[in-house]
């Protein structure tokens, strides 16, 4: 294996561990914050549920980028290697500086600024154009999904009369919650970059290798965060925050099967503002500035950090 390729494996490897340390941040959060479980056993839900999630939900992502952009060597592999490094570095420190951003909506736009740019590769731009019109349309079906849920549960619970039988039940839904959130996020998430992965090793070892990363993402580098989110989550009642979650996580999944990359971040703040919206006040308000600030920003970032990268290779491999 040459140095690319060693190049993309690793950097793949490294982008499941930043993805799934940060994006499991909302179903780790939940568990913890409401004391459903035990620390020690919600992470290891979590890094359980996200191994599955990559190792068997993510297959059916594995020609979002291999498959979409097309090309020879060692161009293709390049210009691969440049958009995720770049794409994954701006996403972890956008993410730490509070603006939620989509590690797809970053790397679709760069790989479609190289092909306009370079006479070597291809892209399906069919596949991509749908992938763009799914970002905008997805967050609002995660509205109408997780508000019809909502309703859909609080109906089932209100025909409870025993509160320790109710209290079984919220816990039931937001282990479920957490459980299916988890394995979303490896699916469609981290799905994409194993997709990236198979442009240098075979399935058999980027599945689980990469399903691995993310898992032990979730035990080193989501600490801090899965408290904030939790606890910020929470604030909304049990049974909403996990009408959203599971609302979100419902067509996040019909996507992820359809093979489609969707914005997981933007679909889960879409089921979180869908129930928000009963009460709209300040804090909705600020959650719309950081998804859409999120939106412009973390593209523009990409795309110029991708450029970049692509150029400095070029220039050092002499092409």
């Amino acid at each position: 294996m040459n140095l690319i390729g060693i190049g993309l494996f690793l950097v793949g490897l490294i982008s499941s561990f930043v993805v799934g340390g940060n994006n499991s941040a909302t179903s780790l959060g939940i568990l913890i914050s409401t004391n459903s479980m035990k620390r020690k056993y919600s992470y290891l839900l979590s890094s359980i549920s996200m191994f599955l999630g990559v190792s068997v939900g993510g297959i059916s992502l594995q020609n979002s980028v291999r498959g979409t952009v097309m090309g020879g060597q060692p161009y293709l592999s390049i210009a691969v290697f440049s958009v995720f490094l770049a794409s994954v570095i701006s996403f972890y420190y956008l993410n730490r500086a509070g603006i939620p951003s989509s590690l797809s909506q970053m790397i679709y736009p760069s790989l479609a600024i190289l092909v306009l740019l370079s006479r070597e590769l291809e892209l399906d731009w069919s596949k991509f154009w749908f992938t763009v019109v799914s970002w905008l349309f997805s967050p609002f079906l995660a509205i109408i999904s997780s508000l019809f849920l909502y309703f859909v549960l609080v109906k089932i619970t209100a025909k409870e009369k025993k509160i320790i039988r109710e209290m079984k039940i919220y816990k039931a839904l937001i282990v479920s919650s957490s459980i299916f959130t988890s394995f979303v996020t490896g699916a469609n998430a981290v799905g994409i970059i194993t997709s990236e992965g198979l442009l240098s090793e075979p399935a058999y070892l980027v599945f689980p290798l990469y399903a691995l990363a993310a898992s032990l993402g979730i035990y080193f580098s989501s600490k801090k965060a899965s408290i904030v989110v939790g606890f910020r989550i929470t604030r909304m009642g049990y049974l909403s925050a996990t009408s959203a979650l599971l609302g979100s996580d419902i067509i996040s999944e019909v996507f992820t099967l359809l093979g489609v990359p969707i914005s997981i971040t933007q679909t889960t703040m879409g089921g979180i503002l869908g129930l928000s919206f009963r009460s709209y006040g300040p804090d909705v308000k600020n959650q719309l500035k950081q998804v859409t600030r999120g939106w412009l920003t973390s593209p523009i970032i990409a795309i110029i950090s991708s450029l970049a990268a692509f150029g400095v290779l070029k220039s050092i491999l002499g092409l």
